[in-house]
């Protein structure tokens, strides 16, 4: 919801439409150099439609989604073509909030998100065979008053912290694709076709432990940080496996890592202002590092920046309060020509 926007009566109110802009820090010029220029500039176009069956004073029961499609308009190494579109993976999700406590200084809420499905719509998901995730989040947020809810700066302050829980059903452990026919060897030496994509296996399971500040610089303005810590558990790595066809003394046990590593951690770092423009418009301008715990390198990343890094612009559009807008104007001209 906007800084100082009050919401409206409309059962799908805080529903909104946004254009998103992101471009890597690089590709702006700032950040360490690549070895070759990779500039990346991606825009999305989405929904986030919400429609609340309970929404009262201490609790509220709805269901929401995010549904975009995105398009990356430099020759960059994260799409085949140059300009091509794609769906995001859809998410949809049931959501519940309950006030445990509140009073004229300060309230504590509870949020439950669940379940939360992702629908594998994006072109990377669907041709690498992700099938379903499904997940839970619980979340608890606690806002504090500081020089006081009416006051124009500085009038209160939010403190959110969050856990979730996802599992990603897939066609197989490791990524494949139906499309492609790579002729490889077998166990016992033979020529055979197959559609794996990587020797990396697919993450089973994840988490994400993570926490934010949100600061009401203005009414109209609002300052948030949040940072987030993201393991994935992946599919184990099966080396019980006889090797016969391509060694001339025999068969001999697939040999391997005895104890290999099966967890990777994804870090998550974003700073943005977020501006009101009017009770329909809103605008968004922030920093985000998304990134792996560990480079290529080996070496720890901060969290804070890394090649991933991205500044983005967002605008949103409440449709509830352009509904609003319209039946207003409507129901005024209706009256004017009444009246005349």
């Amino acid at each position: 919801m906007q800084p100082g926007v009050e919401p409206t009566t409309l059962p799908w109110h805080d529903t909104y439409l946004y254009w998103d802009n992101a471009v890597s820090t690089n590709t702006v010029g700032l950040g360490q150099a690549y070895q070759s220029r990779d500039p990346v500039y991606e825009i999305t176009f989405g929904l986030r439609p919400r429609y609340y069956f309970i929404d009262d004073p201490v609790k509220s029961i709805s269901v929401r989604a995010d549904l975009g499609i995105a398009t990356e308009r430099t020759n960059s190494d994260t799409t085949t073509q140059r300009g091509e579109w794609s769906a995001t993976d859809f998410e949809l999700y049931g959501a519940f909030s309950y006030k445990l406590r509140e009073s004229s200084d300060d309230l504590t809420e509870l949020s439950l998100r669940l379940p939360r499905l992702t629908l594998p719509t994006s072109t990377i998901s669907y041709d690498s065979g992700k099938l379903l995730g499904l997940g839970v989040r619980v979340g608890l947020r606690e806002d504090v008053a500081l020089e006081g809810r009416d006051a124009k700066f500085f009038p209160n302050l939010e403190l959110v912290a969050k856990l979730e829980y996802g599992y990603q059903f897939t066609r197989a452990d490791t990524p494949t694709n139906s499309g492609l026919e790579r002729i490889r060897l077998d166990t016992d030496g033979r020529s055979t076709v197959s559609d794996q994509l990587s020797g990396a296996t697919f993450a089973r399971q994840s988490a994400v432990f993570g926490g934010a500040a949100l600061l009401h610089v203005y009414r109209d303005v609002l300052w948030s940080s949040s940072l987030e810590v993201r393991p994935a558990w992946k599919y184990p790595v099966d080396h019980d496996v006889q090797v016969c066809g391509v060694i001339l003394t025999g068969c001999s046990q697939a040999s391997g890592i005895s104890d290999p590593q099966t967890r990777s951690v994804l870090t998550l770092f974003t700073t943005e202002f977020l501006v009101s423009l009017s009770n329909t418009l809103g605008l968004s301008l922030g920093y985000s590092n998304l990134t792996a715990q560990l480079g290529p390198d080996g070496r720890r990343r901060s969290v804070f920046y890394s090649p991933d890094a991205r500044f983005y612009a967002t605008l949103s559009v409440g449709l509830d309060h352009l509904y609003a807008n319209f039946s207003h104007r409507g129901q005024q001209t209706a009256s004017a020509a009444h009246i005349r």
